[in-house]
């Protein structure tokens, strides 16, 4: 998820993310990500009526941290 600078030299990394490549980012199928824009878990954006959603990457990294727990033995 991450692309050439503009100097040339660093990378940074992609904010938006269509729904493919943020299933990969957290290791889910598509079908996963959909069920959690459509039940809310995580926000979209979505230019026009019919464009593809994009999310940022951010979002991701809060559902992330919001749904971490431990596992005790």
């Amino acid at each position: 998820m991450t692309r050439q600078g503009a100097n040339g030299n660093q990378p940074t990394r992609q904010r938006l993310l269509k729904l493919k490549p943020a299933a990969e980012y957290l290791s889910m199928s598509t079908w996963s990500i959909r069920r959690l824009i459509q039940n809310g878990e995580i926000p979209v954006l979505q230019s026009q009526q019919g464009a593809p959603f994009l999310v940022d990457i951010r979002d991701l990294d809060r559902y992330v941290e919001r749904t971490k727990r431990t596992v005790l033995p």
